[in-house]
Protein backbone atom coordinates (compact mmCIF):
# COMPACT_ATOMS: atom_id res chain seq x y z
CA UNK A 1 0.00 0.00 0.00
CA UNK A 2 2.80 2.28 0.72
CA UNK A 3 4.05 1.61 -2.71
CA UNK A 4 0.68 2.39 -4.20
CA UNK A 5 0.42 5.64 -2.30
CA UNK A 6 3.81 6.62 -3.44
CA UNK A 7 2.90 5.84 -7.02
CA UNK A 8 -0.33 7.77 -6.70
CA UNK A 9 1.50 10.73 -5.19
CA UNK A 10 4.02 10.65 -8.00
CA UNK A 11 1.22 10.55 -10.58
CA UNK A 12 -0.52 13.45 -8.86
CA UNK A 13 2.68 15.47 -9.06
CA UNK A 14 3.62 14.35 -12.60
CA UNK A 15 0.32 15.29 -14.24
CA UNK A 16 0.46 18.98 -13.27
CA UNK A 17 4.16 19.06 -14.20
CA UNK A 18 3.41 17.59 -17.61
CA UNK A 19 0.61 20.09 -18.05
CA UNK A 20 3.00 22.93 -17.13
CA UNK A 21 5.61 21.51 -19.45
CA UNK A 22 3.30 21.63 -22.51
CA UNK A 23 3.02 25.47 -22.61
CA UNK A 24 6.77 25.73 -22.12
CA UNK A 25 7.35 23.32 -24.97
CA UNK A 26 4.92 25.25 -27.18
CA UNK A 27 6.65 28.46 -26.22
CA UNK A 28 10.03 26.94 -27.04
CA UNK A 29 8.76 25.81 -30.44
CA UNK A 30 7.45 29.31 -31.15
CA UNK A 31 10.76 30.81 -30.06
CA UNK A 32 12.57 28.41 -32.40
CA UNK A 33 10.28 29.40 -35.26
CA UNK A 34 10.87 33.08 -34.51
CA UNK A 35 14.63 32.48 -34.41
CA UNK A 36 14.48 30.68 -37.77
CA UNK A 37 12.42 33.52 -39.26
CA UNK A 38 14.87 36.08 -37.87
CA UNK A 39 17.77 34.12 -39.38
CA UNK A 40 15.94 34.06 -42.74
CA UNK A 41 15.37 37.82 -42.52
CA UNK A 42 19.02 38.40 -41.60
CA UNK A 43 20.16 36.27 -44.55
CA UNK A 44 17.85 38.17 -46.90
CA UNK A 45 19.06 41.51 -45.54
CA UNK A 46 22.68 40.42 -45.96
CA UNK A 47 22.00 39.30 -49.52
CA UNK A 48 20.23 42.60 -50.26
CA UNK A 49 23.10 44.60 -48.76
CA UNK A 50 25.62 42.63 -50.82
CA UNK A 51 23.60 43.25 -53.99
CA UNK A 52 23.44 46.97 -53.14
CA UNK A 53 27.19 47.03 -52.57
CA UNK A 54 27.80 45.36 -55.94
CA UNK A 55 25.47 47.85 -57.63
CA UNK A 56 27.20 50.78 -55.94
CA UNK A 57 30.62 49.48 -56.95
CA UNK A 58 29.51 49.03 -60.54
CA UNK A 59 27.99 52.51 -60.59
CA UNK A 60 31.16 54.00 -59.12
CA UNK A 61 33.23 52.14 -61.69
CA UNK A 62 31.05 53.41 -64.52
CA UNK A 63 31.27 56.99 -63.21
CA UNK A 64 35.04 56.70 -62.91
CA UNK A 65 35.25 55.42 -66.47
CA UNK A 66 33.15 58.33 -67.75
CA UNK A 67 35.29 60.79 -65.79
CA UNK A 68 38.49 59.22 -67.15
CA UNK A 69 37.15 59.46 -70.71
CA UNK A 70 36.17 63.09 -70.11
CA UNK A 71 39.62 63.86 -68.69
CA UNK A 72 41.22 62.24 -71.74
CA UNK A 73 39.00 64.29 -74.05
CA UNK A 74 39.85 67.46 -72.11
CA UNK A 75 43.56 66.64 -72.33
CA UNK A 76 43.25 65.99 -76.05
CA UNK A 77 41.44 69.31 -76.51
CA UNK A 78 44.07 71.12 -74.44
CA UNK A 79 46.83 69.60 -76.60
CA UNK A 80 44.99 70.63 -79.78
CA UNK A 81 44.56 74.15 -78.40
CA UNK A 82 48.24 74.31 -77.46
CA UNK A 83 49.25 73.13 -80.94
CA UNK A 84 47.01 75.78 -82.53
CA UNK A 85 48.46 78.47 -80.26
CA UNK A 86 51.99 77.32 -81.13
CA UNK A 87 51.20 77.44 -84.87
CA UNK A 88 49.69 80.90 -84.44
CA UNK A 89 52.72 82.14 -82.48
CA UNK A 90 55.09 80.69 -85.08
CA UNK A 91 53.13 82.36 -87.87
CA UNK A 92 53.22 85.71 -86.06
CA UNK A 93 56.94 85.28 -85.42
CA UNK A 94 57.52 84.51 -89.10
CA UNK A 95 55.49 87.60 -90.09
CA UNK A 96 57.43 89.75 -87.62
CA UNK A 97 60.72 88.37 -88.91
CA UNK A 98 59.71 89.07 -92.51
CA UNK A 99 58.64 92.61 -91.57
CA UNK A 100 61.90 93.22 -89.67
CA UNK A 101 63.93 91.85 -92.58
CA UNK A 102 62.06 94.10 -95.03
CA UNK A 103 62.59 97.16 -92.79
CA UNK A 104 66.27 96.29 -92.41
CA UNK A 105 66.60 95.92 -96.17
CA UNK A 106 64.86 99.28 -96.71
CA UNK A 107 67.10 100.93 -94.10
CA UNK A 108 70.18 99.40 -95.72
CA UNK A 109 69.06 100.60 -99.16
CA UNK A 110 68.32 104.07 -97.79
CA UNK A 111 71.75 104.20 -96.10
CA UNK A 112 73.44 103.02 -99.30
CA UNK A 113 71.58 105.64 -101.30
CA UNK A 114 72.55 108.38 -98.81
CA UNK A 115 76.15 107.18 -98.90
CA UNK A 116 76.10 107.22 -102.71
CA UNK A 117 74.64 110.75 -102.75
CA UNK A 118 77.26 111.91 -100.22
CA UNK A 119 80.02 110.22 -102.25
CA UNK A 120 78.81 111.92 -105.45
CA UNK A 121 78.60 115.26 -103.70
CA UNK A 122 82.08 114.72 -102.27
CA UNK A 123 83.38 113.75 -105.73
CA UNK A 124 81.76 116.80 -107.32
CA UNK A 125 83.22 119.02 -104.60
CA UNK A 126 86.62 117.45 -105.13
CA UNK A 127 86.30 117.97 -108.89
CA UNK A 128 85.38 121.64 -108.43
CA UNK A 129 88.28 122.11 -106.10
CA UNK A 130 90.57 120.45 -108.58
CA UNK A 131 89.34 122.79 -111.35
CA UNK A 132 89.85 125.81 -109.14
CA UNK A 133 93.44 124.87 -108.51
Amino acid sequence: MKHRTLLLAAAVLAIPLAACNQPAQTEAERAGEHAAAAADHAAAATEHAAANAVDAAQEAGAKAEVQAEQAAANTEQALADAAAATRDAASRAADATADATARAADATADAAERTAVEAREAAEAAERKAEEN
